[in-house]
């Protein structure tokens, strides 16, 4: 659900058209290209879906607002304004898009981000950052991000319990490093944009992780430590 590919985001070196076998390899059934502030032109959408049939490709945007990064699904372009996250609530609503709020506590529990601010330390519960403007804006939380930190996730996904909204896996990945780490697992098979887009509003998906031994579990604080002490308990008995 959380990708950059190169040419698209000016810091992402991976290629787009190594992404169906990279994913595929990584026990995925598709993807969510979400370059920085702008969706792929309709004719390169279509090209590439023509070059890779038989896979599932949407395009959808990171946007850069003044409540941090959101992902916005649906919005066919980047619009004047929606950098100020209640305008993008607004287009979103306007075309019935969706909005994750991508990483959101990336950095905070860093002494060093602290004193850069020149803020005191992040000293919220669940339950206080849960009260958030960004919260009341979006649809869901990105709770597992393979660029965040174990604390940053897990703390993520307990915010996402306090406000009862679901929660999604992404890679946030730059290169071909981390594909499939974290993913967003589907109830309902997703065949296109618009029947992702049904599932999304439907509530019906979850985060999820690939353990070491490739599988895909649903990702929940403490999730990733159970699954590799089982793993490792498994081995030592095998």
């Amino acid at each position: 659900m959380h990708l950059h590919s190169r040419g698209a985001s000016s810091d992402s070196m991976l290629d787009p058209d190594e992404l169906p076998e990279l994913a595929r390899s990584n026990g995925l059934t598709g993807i969510n290209i979400s370059e920085h502030d702008q969706v792929w032109e309709r004719h390169r959408q279509a090209e590439y879906r023509e070059r890779h049939p038989g896979f599932f490709a949407n395009f959808g945007m990171e946007v850069s607002t003044d409540l941090g990064h959101i992902l916005a699904v649906g919005l066919e372009a980047y619009e004047s304004g929606i950098h100020r996250a209640e305008r993008l609530r607004a287009a979103a609503d306007r075309v019935g898009g969706f909005l994750i709020v991508a990483h959101p506590f990336r950095h905070v529990f860093d002494p060093v981000t602290a004193m850069r601010t020149g803020g005191p330390p992040f000293a919220l519960t669940p339950e206080q950052a849960a009260e958030l403007p960004v919260f009341q804006l979006v649809d869901a939380i990105e709770i597992a991000n393979a660029c965040n930190t174990p604390r940053e996730n897990y703390f993520a996904a307990e915010v996402a319990r306090v406000l009862g909204v679901p929660g999604t896996g992404g890679s946030d990945a730059h290169s071909d490093s981390g594909i499939g780490y974290f993913a967003t697992g589907f109830e309902r098979a997703v065949a296109d944009s618009a029947a992702l887009l049904e599932e999304l509003r439907a509530g019906r998906f979850h985060a999820v992780h690939r353990t070491g031994s490739g599988r895909l579990v649903r990702f929940e604080p403490g999730s990733i430590e159970a699954a590799r002490e089982a793993e490792d308990a498994e081995a030592a008995s095998g």
